[in-house]
């Protein structure tokens, strides 16, 4: 059965047109400033700002971490700055990306700005990054507090935030950076100037629907092209190419019904796609962002290049044709191929793509469903010419041991994908990721060597679930979610100045390129364990991260007798300059002896 063209651009059309128009949403936060008094003579009033996120949403502390930007406090008080108070961030993993540990204000969270009793005007200014697990938003406003008389303001000591003061620290110095604060009265929204933009090449620019559809089909149609793509659709069309020089109707019609569910497969991807850019936002590309499916990509690609080299064969995702001792499904290979090709050209299609998805993804959610919908049109148009003139069957060249070559350089391609996608990953992934992919290959020998058609159905499956077993359980093992949230704070001379002799102290020494360092983290110094000894000892733990040089934190590792790591430094409220330290590997044992040691109550 011939299917038309048109049947599939009506259909593309009508579900285009289903998808959904988002709301604008509210301010993700909200702010207050009130005054307190205190029965402290150093601050007998306390300025509270409070910021609170809405659910879901976040600061990052106030100090530089791996991600995200500082949350900064400022105020004057009649043109003096003053120093505000930040509380104590919670660390955790970052929502934007879980492998990083980062410092955060979840709900409601004071910023403290002590005054002198009487009568005052103070001007407070904030900067923060707001983040949720899928945007984040830069905030910056100012507020102002004009309190007459302190007798009748609310004590400061009977507020839910007062333990929080107690453990506040001073934030960035005066030459970090932080801008004074000024009146509001004297300041005004800076005016935008509105521009003319020209453009480089006017002609390729997208202002009209017409225009997107077009360039949208004619992208399509060369993502055929990309070095991630071309070796799929390579070695499919491989498949088919005749024994002899006369092609049966039979061939003509396996033909057809091939590039019919290969161009199905294509075209159903690119709508899955639309429908979820369309409802959830998301920018093109933003879900290859993600770790999670640049592993999940990385592994698909790895699995598919060893069956290229013959160490296994897929049973639906046959790349070689028809490989031997293989049960065959001829309309689901097909289709699941589409969509491999389509997935594969998804984070390499930016440069063919940027001008039509700049204009199509600020408009409403039908005109961006239509127009990735004509981009999947166009990657599927050379198939659907082939299923509706497959005569075209006989232009393909006659095999031989040339095909056997072809393979294993496709597969050579498909490795440099892998390569490709596993740089875009974060450093911090790199180790689980290369354990999961040595795993993967030994499952895909088992699959190859150990089964055969001529095994029973339930010995064969057996072995194979074996594999996919391993398979799983290593995903499971290497990627599972932290029980804890990374206690261990990124370490900060001013802060470790300020708290030292006040609080104990305990600073781990660590780097990237440290295996040793990396094996106490995941052994003796796990989350788990780290938030118990430091609520055991009342201790702060802070991190020393040496993997990039810092003469300061050089000098502070050499101030305690070593050049080495791993090495941990206990710091006493008794004995502040007297620290004790654990060198190189150490036990759970070891560490709690000396923590016990050290730290008595």
């Amino acid at each position: 059965m011939i299917v038309q063209p048109r049947f599939f651009l009506t259909c593309l059309v009508f579900l285009a047109l289903a998808f959904p128009a988002g709301a604008w949403a509210d301010e993700p936060y909200r702010i207050t400033l009130q005054a307190y008094r205190t029965r402290s003579a150093d601050a007998p009033v306390l300025a509270v700002l409070t910021l609170t996120p809405n659910p879901g949403w976040h600061a990052y502390g106030n100090i530089q971490g791996p991600s995200g930007f500082p949350t900064e406090v400022g105020a004057t008080l009649d043109g003096k700055v003053l120093t505000p108070l930040y509380p104590q961030p919670t660390p955790g993993p970052d929502p934007l990306d879980p492998s990083l540990t980062v410092e955060l204000y979840d709900g409601p969270t004071p910023f403290f700005i002590p005054l002198a009793d009487g009568p005052s005007k103070v001007a407070v200014r904030i900067k923060a990054l707001l983040c949720s697990s899928t945007t984040c938003q830069p905030l910056k406003e100012e507020r102002e507090l004009v309190i007459a008389q302190t007798d009748g303001l609310p004590m400061a000591e009977q507020q839910d935030w007062w333990p929080r003061f107690r453990d506040a620290t001073s934030g960035p110095t005066p030459n970090s950076g932080v801008e004074p604060v000024i009146s509001v009265e004297d300041t005004s929204p800076p005016a935008v100037k509105a521009f003319t933009p020209r453009y480089f090449a006017p002609g390729l620019e997208v202002q009209t629907l017409s225009k997107a559809a077009f360039l949208a089909f004619l992208a399509g149609l060369i993502l055929n092209f990309m070095p991630c793509v071309l070796p799929v659709i390579t070695l499919k069309l491989r498949s088919f190419i005749p024994a002899a020089d006369s092609v049966p109707k039979s061939q003509r019609q396996a033909f057809r019904i091939h590039n019919l569910f290969f161009a199905l497969g294509m075209m159903l991807y690119f709508l899955i796609l639309a429908g979820i850019i369309a409802v959830t936002g998301m920018a093109w590309g933003q879900i290859f962002q993600e770790p999670a499916a640049i592993i999940t990509l990385t592994v698909i690609v790895f699995a598919l290049s060893l069956s290229l080299f013959g160490v296994y064969d897929l049973p639906l995702i046959d790349l070689k044709g028809k490989a031997k001792g293989v049960a065959h499904h001829p309309r689901l290979e097909s289709f699941s191929t589409g969509v491999l090709a389509t997935i594969l050209a998804t984070p390499c299609s930016g440069p063919f793509l940027g001008g039509v998805l700049a204009w199509a993804l600020i408009q409403p959610p039908q005109i961006i469903a239509l127009v990735l919908s004509c981009i999947g049109l166009g990657m599927a148009s050379p198939y659907l010419a082939m299923s509706v003139f497959p005569g075209l069957y006989r232009f393909l060249p006659k095999p031989g041991a040339w095909t056997l070559h072809l393979e294993r350089i496709l597969g050579f391609l498909l490795a440099a994908t892998c390569v490709y996608l596993f740089g875009l990953l974060p450093t911090s992934q790199y180790l689980n990721v290369l354990i999961l992919l040595w795993i993967i290959a030994l499952a895909a020998w088992i699959w190859g060597k150990w089964t055969d058609l001529n095994q029973t159905r339930t010995r064969r499956w057996s072995v194979r679930a074996v594999a996919i077993g391993m398979v799983a359980l290593a995903a499971v093992f290497l990627f599972r979610p932290a029980g804890y949230p990374d206690p261990w704070k990124n370490f900060d001379m001013a802060q470790f100045d300020a708290l030292r002799g006040q609080q104990n102290l305990i600073l781990d020494f660590t780097a990237d390129w440290c295996p040793n360092c990396k094996f106490l983290e995941k052994t003796v110094l796990t989350p788990e364990k780290s938030a118990t000894f430091a609520a055991e000892h009342n201790a702060v733990l802070m991190r020393v991260d040496l993997t990039r040089h810092d003469p300061q934190l050089m000098a502070l590792l050499e101030s305690l007798g070593s050049k080495s790591i791993p090495i941990l430094a206990i710091f006493s409220t008794n004995t502040p300059n007297s620290p004790l330290v654990l060198r190189d590997m150490f036990t759970s044992g070891q560490l709690n002896e000396a923590l016990d040691a050290e730290l008595q109550p």
